[in-house]
This record gives structure tokens, sequence and C-alpha cells, in this order.
């Protein structure tokens, strides 16, 4: 049961996590590159990719 749903959560959270960077970040760091939540959103993001690459 427990590998069952552990299996379930790591398929969707990566599909959740990419259409919140398509569809939030990726056109709010178009339209406010300056901002400086969004500077730090994306900071965030490359410490993850450089982590996990």
């Amino acid at each position: 049961m427990w590998i069952a749903y552990e299996r379930a959560v790591f398929r969707s959270q990566p599909h959740r996590v990419a259409n919140f960077i398509t569809g939030i970040v990726t056109p709010h760091a178009k339209r406010a590159p300056e901002n400086g939540w969004i500077r730090l959103v994306l900071e965030w993001l490359g410490g993850v990719k450089a982590a996990l690459g």
C-alpha cells in the first residue's frame, strides 16, 4: 500500500511542478524580470536543477 502511494506521488509531482513553471513562473518572469520575488524563485529553481542534474 505504501509503495503504491509513494509511486503515485513521485509520478504526479514532476508534472505539477512542470505545469507550475510553464504556466505561472515563466510568464511572470517574462513580464516582470526585475521583480525580486520572481528572481528569487528562478534562483531556487536553478539550485534545484543543479542539485538534481
